[in-house]
Order: structure tokens, then sequence, then C-alpha cells
């Protein structure tokens, strides 16, 4: 293998992410995969509550994993052991972070989705999620899914533009891409490779040709339900939620229109 970087699986989430880090997983089999659990949620920013539950979900996680509470340690495991090439995967970790906490090269692969595709897809995931637990357990909900039990789409929408410093741009944020950034620049120093939900199977084939073993996308955890539609009133309100969002899709759609 060629790479001069450590490799990592950005998951967006409601992007395909699952399918892509099983597609990886195959696709890396023979090198080292460095395990680092979820390191972004954005109801984490609203409440101590909520920075909680993220904090508890890492250090179980890690526990489980690793052997160890410390993200810390798992850091320090990856600038230690990891060569260029290797994989780093496993929870929904924002480039952002890995990149300030390691001292290698590291670049992305990753899967975008539409913006309002994946809005809708996250509000039908919050909504059932919360739904299915028994009312003493919903206590200990992420603070969306509570709300997309109270809520239709457009509240909810509503909700994240009340919050946007803390909702905005979701791929933005897990692939740390910061607004003051210019966009070309930033993609040649942090992208590997990308593609969109609908082009998922060229970027399986890109992979299989830079890692010379056959590599396969295949579509799991399909969670839609509900109505598909969205109005134009939604459409607005998702525009002004993920306008960088929607610059970063399209820039993949183009990288991946041959």
């Amino acid at each position: 293998m060629s790479e001069d970087a450590l490799i990592h699986c950005v998951r967006v989430p409601k992007s395909g992410s699952k399918s892509l880090l099983l597609m990886l997983g195959e696709a890396f089999a023979g090198r080292r995969v460095f395990y680092l659990p979820d390191t972004l949620r954005p109801e984490a920013a609203l409440s101590r509550w909520q920075a909680f539950r993220l904090w508890r979900s890492q250090r179980q996680n890690l526990m489980q994993k690793l052997g160890t509470a410390s993200l810390s340690a798992a850091f320090a495991r990856i600038e230690a052991e990891a060569r260029p090439g290797d994989l780093i995967a496993g929870g929904h970790s924002d480039h952002g972070l890995v990149r300030r906490r390691l001292s290698r090269p590291v670049r992305f692969v990753t899967l975008l989705r539409d913006p309002a595709a994946r809005a809708l897809s996250d509000y039908h995931y919050a909504r059932a999620g919360y739904l299915k637990k028994k009312p003493w357990q919903r206590f200990d909900a992420h603070r969306l899914a509570r709300v997309a039990a109270e809520r239709d789409f457009a509240g909810f929408l509503d909700f994240q533009l009340d919050h946007a410093e803390v909702f905005s741009d979701p791929a933005a944020a897990f692939l740390g891409w910061r607004q003051d950034q210019p966009l070309e620049p930033w993609l040649a120093d942090n992208l590997w490779d990308w593609a969109t939900l609908e082009t998922a199977e060229n970027l399986a084939k890109r992979i299989a040709e830079r890692l010379d073993r056959p590599t396969l996308f295949g579509r799991h955890n399909s969670t839609e339900a509900g109505r598909l539609e969205i109005t134009a009133d939604e459409r607005r309100r998702i525009d002004r939620l993920c306008a960088r969002d929607q610059t970063l899709y399209e820039r993949c759609r183009a990288d991946n229109r041959a």
C-alpha cells in the first residue's frame, strides 16, 4: 500500500455510515484498524446531562473495545502503533478532533447524503428510537429524539434552527471543515476518498483498485419510515440549516459523476 497517511473513516450519521464501516472493514483486512468511539454529538453542547451521556457512552465503548476508559489512551495507542495506510474507524468520530489529537498525517474517507434526505431520515430515526423506549426509559434519551417524538418534521427543523450554532451543517462538523477555510485547499489536505450515498459503488470500485482487493458496497441498517416527501417550506428550512453541507454534497457529486 502506497498511502502516506492514516485513513480515518468519518461516519456522518444517517448517510450510509454503517455500510461504509462494513465495506472498509473488508477492504482493509490485513491492516491494523484502530477504534475510536463517538466523539461528536451536537446535543452535548445543550446541557450537562447530554454532555454526560456522550462521556458515558465513550467510556463504555472504550472499555468494551480497548479495555480502557480514556479517550486520550486510545489516541496515544494510535500515535504509537499505527502505520501509514492503517484505518481509524468505529463510532461517529469527527475528523477535526482526530487531526488535532494526532501528530501523524490523517486523511478521511466518507459518504455524504443529500442534506434534505439526511435530515428527514434523521427525524424518522430519532422519533422511532424515542417511541420504542418504555416510558420510564425516556428520561435517558437524546434531546433531538424527544423533540422528534413531540413535533412534526418542520418543528424538528425549527428546534435545530433555534440552536443553529449547535446543529447546523452536521457533515461539515464531522469532516472538520470550518467556515473560515477555503474548500479546495482543505480538501487537498484532508481528503482520501469520498462518494455520495447514491454513488457508493464508485467508492467501492476505487478502493478495490487502490488496495488491490475485492471491495463491494452493501446496503445495511435502512431505517426509513413514514413519509418520504419534503415540502418546499421544509426544504427552505433545510437550506438555511445545511447550506455548507449542500456545498460539500455538490462538490462530492462532481467527483463521482464519471
